[in-house]
């Protein structure tokens, strides 16, 4: 799980608002926002007036979209949310002792718009994606390394003195922009594989690895199961998702010994190998990176979050 860095919190002499206090900057393109709460509230409203990426950087919140299913939110975790959409959010644990804080990233709507526009335009018709487009409601992703860099480089930029810093941070939201679509672009696929098991070619790749998960799995299987010569292939998952085929594998492989662990109430060192992995201590090392916990602790984590 990459998390980004937390910031400073803002001085006890200067907290005026114990609900998401605001600071922040604003540029031509964007307005970078980073919001502190600490008191416990339910049920509170929030909106954004752009095309936004607000990502968790300390604390814990429930949120809930238009679906109103309660999703936690923790640092290592983005949500996209397209302008206006209504986010409502708990803060269960929230105290001026321990404040939950997070950053939000609002883009100029035309900004982004157009920058689809050009990525419709380069891509012309993609092999997996064919039309980009941001999704009417919000969508909790995990961070990834590129998304984690980029945010950094801005939040220190926009507070800078750099002359040349809207330059700069145009330059740097045109890669986040498309970052943050591939990760999109990912979760849309991987759902809609569930319904439609064969008639793409991702969706077709996806169900032959969940089919043959505790397997080996080698890229010249989904060579053949997507009907996309090798470089086609390869250069699809780069341009279009960003992520690499095994890394899609490894990130199925997760999936599914997450359930394992909750629901069968496996060992490790089963769970590792009834997921597909090499050993137990590899499929720990990969879990923690990806999680931010071993399994063990991920499991007490659950188990601590349910309802006694």
């Amino acid at each position: 799980m990459h998390k980004l860095t937390a910031l400073p919190l803002i001085p006890d002499l200067l907290v005026n608002e114990l609900v998401e206090q605001r600071r922040g900057f604003n540029l031509n393109m964007c307005e970078l926002n980073i919001y502190e709460t600490r008191k416990e509230v339910m049920d509170f409203p929030l909106s954004f007036d752009g095309f936004t990426i607000t990502s968790m950087l300390r604390g814990t919140k429930q949120v809930r979209f238009q679906d109103l299913v309660s999703r936690k939110y923790i640092p290592g975790n983005t949500i996209i949310a397209p302008s206006s959409a209504m986010l409502n959010i708990d803060f269960p644990k929230a105290s001026f002792e321990n404040p939950t804080q997070c950053s939000a990233l609002t883009l100029d709507n035309s900004f982004v718009n157009n920058q689809i526009d050009e990525f419709n335009e380069i891509l012309d018709d993609g092999a997996f994606i064919k039309n980009w487009k941001v999704l009417d409601g919000s969508i909790l992703l995990y961070n990834n390394e590129e998304l984690v860099n980029i945010h950094k480089k801005i939040t220190r930029i926009a507070a800078s003195s750099d002359p040349f810093k809207e330059l700069h941070v145009k330059l740097l939201l045109k890669e986040l922009v498309l970052c943050v679509l591939k990760m999109q672009n990912v979760n849309i696929l991987k759902e809609d594989a569930q319904y439609n098991s064969n008639n793409t070619p991702f969706a077709a790749i996806i169900n032959f690895i969940r089919q043959n998960i505790n397997n080996e799995i080698n890229i010249d299987d989904l060579l053949k199961i997507s009907s996309m010569s090798k470089s086609s292939f390869y250069r699809a998952f780069v341009d279009e998702l960003g992520i690499s085929p095994y890394q899609l594998i490894i990130d199925e492989r997760l999936k599914i010994s997450k359930k394992l662990l909750l629901e069968e109430n496996l060992s490790i060192k089963e769970t590792a190998y009834a997921s597909g992995f090499s050993s137990a201590n590899y499929f720990i090392r990969l879990f923690k990176k990806h999680e931010g916990m071993t399994p063990k602790q991920f499991v007490s984590d659950k188990l601590n979050q349910s309802p006694h």
